[in-house]
Order: structure tokens, then sequence, then C-alpha cells
């Protein structure tokens, strides 16, 4: 048997909470799909990825951990931007070992999350 991933929770500092929440929904165009005001919200991309976002003390997901978005070649110049419109202050993009286009950012509740415009999308 074979679970699938179901969602990510991400925690946030509590005075970033909702511009957390804003920055997934303005950045990347996910969506809430389920929410108790202040307390927790899912996030959903429409194809099956969620976040779990929260307030929390807890310190925020930093370097080498993160969250990885895929976005196409043909956007990957329109996301940085929009990461730093958002106030991410995306690091320099770079090309890895496979050819992967890569930038690393912070969201408002600190963790770290990373752009990759994948030359061969990852297995299934």
């Amino acid at each position: 048997m074979v679970s699938r991933l179901e969602h990510v929770g991400l925690g946030t500092r509590r005075d970033a909470y909702e511009a957390t929440v804003r920055f997934y929904e303005q950045v990347f165009g996910w969506h809430r799909v389920r929410e108790e005001a202040g307390e927790l919200t899912f996030v959903a991309d429409g194809t099956g990825a969620r976040l779990e976002i929260f307030p929390t003390d807890s310190p925020p997901l930093v370097d080498p951990h993160h969250l990885a978005f895929a976005v196409g070649a043909e956007e990957f110049d329109a996301v940085y931007r929009a990461l730093a419109e958002a106030g991410a202050s995306p690091a320099a993009a770079f090309i890895n070992t496979f050819g992967d286009r890569i930038a690393f950012f912070d969201d408002p509740g600190g963790n770290r999350g990373q752009i990759v415009a994948r030359v061969a999308p990852l297995a299934e």
C-alpha cells in the first residue's frame, strides 16, 4: 500500500501568520480551502498540494530545510520578481548539476523556500 502526502504543516511566527498565508496566495496563486481565523489555514494549489499554516512559537524552517515549489522555465523570472515584490528577498538564482534553475527565499514567517524549474520532472 502507498499512502499519499495530504499536506505539509508550516508554522509561522504569530505576528506574521496572516502575512504568510497571503504570501502563498499572492506569489504562488494558492487559495484557502479551510480556515479557522487566526488559528489555522489550509492553502492549496488546486492539483493536490496543500500547506497547513498555523501560528507557533517554534522556530521556522531554515536552511537546509525548505519547501520547494515547481515553476515552469518560462515562469521562473516572473515568480522570482513576485518573490522580490512580496519582500521575500530571493537569493541569486543558480543552475544545479542536473541543469535545473533554482532560487531560495524566506517567507514572511522566516520559513525557507525554493523555486525550481526542472529540466526533467522528478519521477512519481
